[in-house]
C-alpha cells in the first residue's frame, strides 16, 4: 500500500492523493504517517478523504458482489432475509468494540476485570467475606514489635 508523508500534501488534494489517504484512513491500526497527515489536513480535506473512503468501501463491496455466483448471492440474500425477519428491538448484540471475553479484556487492558483474580479465575464475593483479610492479633503484635 502506498503512503503519503505530511510534507507531500498539497493545498488542493489530487484524486490519487485522496485515494491513498483514504486507504491509509481505512487501515487498522492507524499508521503514524496517517496521524501526522491528519494534523495537517483542513476540515474540508478531511471531509473529502472520508467521502473517498466511503466510495472505496462501496467499490470493494460491489466487486465482492460481482464476483459471487448466482447461488452464492441467493444464499446471502436468504441469510439476510432470515436475519431481518428475526430481528427484534429487544435483542442485545453486544457492546460494539468492547471485549466479549475475559481474555479479550486482559489482552486489551492488560489486567483482568474486577471480580477476577490475577490468573483470570472468577472469585465468589461471599467466599471472600468469610475469610478474614488480616489476622488482627498477629498484625497488632507485629506492629508493636516493629515500633519497639
Amino acid at each position: 500500500m502506498k503512503r503519503i508523508k505530511p510534507e507531500e500534501l498539497t493545498e488542493s488534494l489530487s484524486d490519487k492523493q485522496l485515494e491513498v489517504l483514504a486507504e491509509m484512513l481505512g487501515k487498522t491500526p492507524t499508521s503514524t504517517e496517517w496521524r501526522e497527515c491528519y494534523k495537517k489536513l483542513t476540515d474540508s480535506q478531511l471531509f473529502q478523504v472520508h467521502q473517498k473512503l466511503g466510495e472505496l468501501i462501496d467499490r470493494k463491496e460491489q466487486e465482492r458482489l460481482n464476483a459471487m455466483t448466482k447461488e452464492e448471492r441467493e444464499q446471502e440474500d436468504e441469510k439476510w432475509r432470515i436475519w431481518y425477519k428475526n430481528l427484534s428491538p429487544h435483542d442485545f448484540h453486544g457492546n460494539m468494540g468492547e471485549p466479549a471475553t475475559v481474555e479479550e479484556f486482559k489482552s486489551r487492558y492488560g489486567v483482568y476485570p474486577s471480580g477476577y483474580d490475577e490468573n483470570g479465575i472468577k472469585f465468589n464475593i461471599s467466599q471472600l467475606a468469610s475469610v478474614p483479610l488480616v489476622n488482627t492479633k498477629k498484625f497488632k503484635n507485629q506492629l508493636k514489635s516493629s515500633r519497639a
